[in-house]
């Protein structure tokens, strides 16, 4: 999944929209300079031409920064460079001799067809991610959440590692819509969700759950680390300064409740001990987070 905004991800599938085409006449020209011993352009020639095509320009800019811890995205790059590397050798050698490589020419096809692919599949992953993305966060949306936290919890079961989540609320978020308006209101939840975002592992989850509530689920984590990582987030959120537009700077604390996952209970059942942890770091005096585990459950309603 993508931690991107949606404007970003749909800028993406333009570029990769053009970049098919783009690729598409390179490939044509390269095939008509084959064919007809017409004159290739001389950055095809050079070492590093698969940077100088206009996919490569766009590729190795510094604005893709996110989009580079994505196995997706790494894979085009090796198949580019093969496709170059071919395609000059093949240019090479029809400047030089009669002859003709058929295998060479094969291989840089199914090249040309392969990185068509990769980036289809690419485009197709980012077109989901629009769909199942938060429009105002990023976060994820809850429609696919319990898909997700199911695939943990089988994880779980077969003792594959432990899972925790988290249920995450903004403490006095009423008080900041009434006071300054719901256009800053969303951009607490915004600024806020980012830094959880950057601040947390790529494997990590946040879903928003509905309004400002939001779920963390953090895969290989047990009751302790888990605490630890939702501790430094709240500590995080407690200490960012959030410029508002008209407001000046506003100052946000938020709760969590917690919960591991367990192989002897339903996922479901997993989010209302979360839910409970989180009503009774509430009643407790918020800013802080509470384990279910840690809770005398005696004591709470169920």
């Amino acid at each position: 999944m993508f931690r991107l905004g949606h404007e970003k991800i749909k800028h993406i599938i333009e570029q990769l929209d053009h970049a098919v085409e783009n690729h598409q006449l390179w490939f044509q020209n390269i095939n008509r300079s084959l064919a007809c011993r017409v004159p290739c352009k001389p950055e095809d020639l050079m070492p590093d031409s698969y940077r100088k095509c206009e996919f490569g320009e766009w590729y190795y800019q510094s604005d893709n920064e996110p989009l580079q811890r994505h196995d997706g995205f790494n894979a085009i790059e090796n198949i580019h460079i093969q496709m170059h590397v071919l395609a000059t050798e093949l240019l090479l050698s029809s400047q030089s001799s009669t002859s003709s490589n058929i295998d060479k020419y094969d291989q840089f096809a199914k090249s040309v067809e392969r990185l068509r692919m990769q980036i289809m599949s690419l485009q197709h992953e980012l077109q989901s991610s629009l769909f199942n993305v938060d429009t105002l966060t990023s976060a994820r949306t809850r429609s696919g959440m319990l898909t997700e936290l199911r695939q943990q919890h089988e994880l779980v079961k077969r003792n594959a590692f432990s899972c925790c989540i988290a249920m995450m609320d903004f403490d006095h978020f009423k008080h900041i819509n009434d006071s300054h308006g719901h256009q800053e209101g969303d951009m607490v939840l915004k600024t806020v969700i980012r830094y959880i975002l950057d601040n947390i592992r790529p494997f990590d989850m946040i879903f928003r759950y509905g309004g400002e509530e939001f779920l963390l689920c953090l895969p290989g984590t047990d009751v302790v680390t888990a605490n630890y990582a939702v501790e430094r987030l709240r500590s995080g959120i407690e200490n960012l300064a959030i410029t508002g537009s008209d407001s000046g700077e506003l100052r946000i604390t938020v709760s969590f409740g917690m919960s591991a996952l367990s192989n002897d209970i339903y996922i479901e059942e997993s989010i209302n001990r979360a839910d409970k942890a989180l009503y009774h770091a509430k009643a407790s005096g918020r800013n802080r987070s509470v384990a279910w585990e840690n809770l005398d459950t005696d004591s709470i309603d169920p």
